[in-house]
């Protein structure tokens, strides 16, 4: 039995974050919350093995080589050296600290990009985890972001994933998984 989490983190606590966690694949709790505190709690509570973070997870003036790297190949990525990201970075290493003290692992992904490197539609690739069509449109993009991140998570632990690396970073997407 793996549990994992993912985490579409907003730089403010007053903005909805999206939080989903799997069990073996499967998708047993998404909602939204707020502060770090309630994020923390319900990532307690769950005990995942991998949190897939979407937020940069280093500072930078502009993009990294990272963010640079995924640009050219074809992912649209936000610099973490805007303002409003650069909220989101300090946020995203606070929690990702919060966690290491838990034992509990973080990963750096970005949940539009993960979609596209798995080459499946948002239904095809929510239905894997056992959420019907009718469903997607009940839930809000932080919860679908929230459902792809953890999925990538998943598929991390599972060893099957995309790494884009460089100096300042790593980013996880999902393999090809759809149209082979």
């Amino acid at each position: 039995m793996v549990i994992v989490a993912g985490l579409d983190l907003r730089a403010r606590s007053d903005k909805p974050t999206g939080i989903a966690f799997l069990k073996d694949n499967k998708l047993v709790f998404v909602s939204k919350t707020y502060t770090d505190e309630e994020i923390i709690a319900l990532l307690t509570r769950y005990k995942p093995l991998v949190v897939a973070l979407d937020a940069p997870l280093s500072h930078a003036n502009g993009f990294r080589e990272v963010d640079k790297k995924m640009i050219r190949q074809g992912y649209r990525v936000l610099p973490p050296g805007w303002k409003s990201m650069k909220m989101l970075v300090s946020r995203a290493l606070r929690i990702k600290a919060l966690l290491s003290d838990k034992g509990i692992y973080v990963i750096e992904t970005h949940p539009r990009s993960s979609l596209k490197s798995s080459g499946c539609s948002i239904e095809e690739l929510l239905g894997m985890v056992g959420i019907e069509k009718e469903r997607i449109r009940c839930l809000s993009r932080d919860e679908v972001d929230a459902v792809v991140a953890a999925l990538t998570a998943y598929y991390y632990v599972r060893g099957e994933y995309v790494s884009v690396k460089d100096v300042d970073g790593e980013i996880i997407l999902l393999p090809r998984i759809c149209g082979l």
